[in-house]
């Protein structure tokens, strides 16, 4: 009996406390990061910490050796024991596969030992006195443990370039470590020793929850440095964005400077040229009002165009109304007809994902124009409580749904639906037009 014992009781009660305070940071990991680690690694720690407190009663209280109540304690400690083994290697599997998915293949030695856990519980309930007295079955069981567990160790060791597989190495270095000391203790004094390998296994439970710890810790930093990472992607991605926009603005500009206004300058210079030839006055005020009505056209688009300079459009107008606008320039080309439908104004959208639909719009509308051979395009907005569908289709000649990843203009449009959260689904088939659905969030 060791209850008088004082290195025993202090190591008990400094195991329990150091396993609890890792508790502690498991539970506060996982209320950041919900995840299946921190789940089985908060019930590994459950479980050795109820088997320290089992050894420590057991050893301080009132049991003889050959009672019956001993052997139950014998036999929840061992039950304790195997429990521990199988959360031990539930942990380490799910934390292998959380940092590289090429460890799902390790699956199938996982299930293995989850069928031995089983099996073993249900021996050790059917005989218990066979359990608590065959040492060759107690040597067997524990060599099984460690060959599938070596499996699991040799993954680790071989991929050591990971910091946090380091970890995990360290952590089961000292288990294996602990656990031959503790056998070995247990084997070598016959029964004699005082502690029966129990304080290995208490030194082991310290050092291999020092590994763990510090690999969640390390874990928890650097998913916090992958979201930074992340977030300055996407502050990447609306920027060049941004800039792709301008760029289209700016060439929209030059193109109507060029293609609109430059020829109606042209064109009233040629009247103005006419004058000198023409000697008959109704003809010369013909041709002069000519000149006026050109003149005052270009005017306008001269001020449309510096309205959109400034950008304003999207600013002081709802998503239905720019839609609008942009199916009554298409009606303007007579390259074929458009029709546009909504229910809503959809007033609160933001700027940014406004701009974004808008040339989504263009980008399937001039796609549809230059591609699909369409006589038709349907245009339309739909909004209920919680979702914007934006629904754009066209009757022309369609394409094979399975190369849809290999045009640029459907993967810009698809980088575009992802700034704002959007999904995004093509619909095509050939000689049956093409549909693009676009759902985003609304009123968030």
């Amino acid at each position: 009996m060791l209850k008088d014992d004082i290195f025993f009781i202090d190591l008990c009660f400094f195991t329990i406390g150091f396993l609890s305070l890792a508790g502690v940071i498991t539970l506060f990991l996982n209320t950041f990061f919900s995840s299946r680690i921190y789940k089985f690694y908060g019930a590994y720690l459950l479980v050795i910490i109820a088997f320290v407190i089992l050894v420590y009663l057991k050893n301080t209280g009132d049991y003889p050796k050959e009672s019956g109540l001993r052997m139950i304690l014998n036999l929840i400690a061992d039950l304790l024991q195997i429990l521990s083994h199988f959360f031990f290697c539930s942990f380490v599997y799910h934390a292998m596969v959380m940092e590289d998915r090429q460890f799902k293949k390790l699956n199938k030695v996982y299930v293995v030992f989850q069928i031995f856990t089983v099996a073993y519980i249900i021996i050790l309930a059917l005989f218990p006195n066979f359990v608590s007295k065959d040492f060759i079955y107690f040597l067997i069981t524990r060599v099984f443990i460690f060959v599938l567990s070596m499996v699991f160790y040799y993954h680790l060791f071989k991929n050591l370039d990971k910091i946090f597989f380091r970890f995990l190495f360290a952590a089961v270095s000292f288990v294996f470590l602990s656990g031959f000391l503790a056998l070995w203790d247990s084997v070598s004094s016959n029964g004699f020793s005082k502690y029966t390998g129990f304080d290995y296994l208490c030194y082991g439970y310290f050092l291999e929850n020092l590994c763990f710890v510090g690999a969640l810790i390390y874990k928890y930093f650097s998913i916090e440095k992958e979201k930074e990472i992340i977030a300055l992607a996407h502050k990447q991605e609306l920027l060049s964005t941004q800039k792709e926009i301008q760029k289209e603005t700016i060439e929209h500009i030059g193109r109507e400077i060029h293609d609109n206004i430059g020829q109606k300058l042209t064109l009233a210079s040629l009247y103005t040229q006419q004058l000198e030839f023409e000697n008959k006055a109704p003809q010369i005020n013909t041709t002069i009002e000519n000149i006026s009505n050109i003149i005052n056209e270009s005017i306008a688009e001269l001020r449309e165009l510096s309205k959109s300079l400034i950008d304003n459009a999207i600013d002081t107008n709802t998503l239905s109304q720019l839609i609008e606008k942009e199916c009554e320039k298409i009606k303007l080309l007579n390259k074929c007809a458009i029709s546009y439908t909504s229910n809503s104004s959809t007033s609160n959208l933001k700027y940014q994902e406004k701009s974004i639909l808008i040339r989504i719009i263009q980008e399937f509308i001039n796609n549809s124009i230059k591609h699909s051979k369409c006589q038709n395009i349907y245009v339309s907005l739909m909004t209920d409580k919680n979702t914007i569908l934006l629904s754009l289709k066209d009757d022309g000649i369609g394409f094979n749904s399975k190369t849809i990843s290999a045009g640029q203009g459907i993967a810009n449009m698809k980088k575009r639906a992802a700034i704002i959260k959007a999904k995004i689904e093509f619909q095509s088939v050939e000689n049956n037009g093409t549909q693009l659905l676009i759902r985003l969030p609304y009123g968030h």
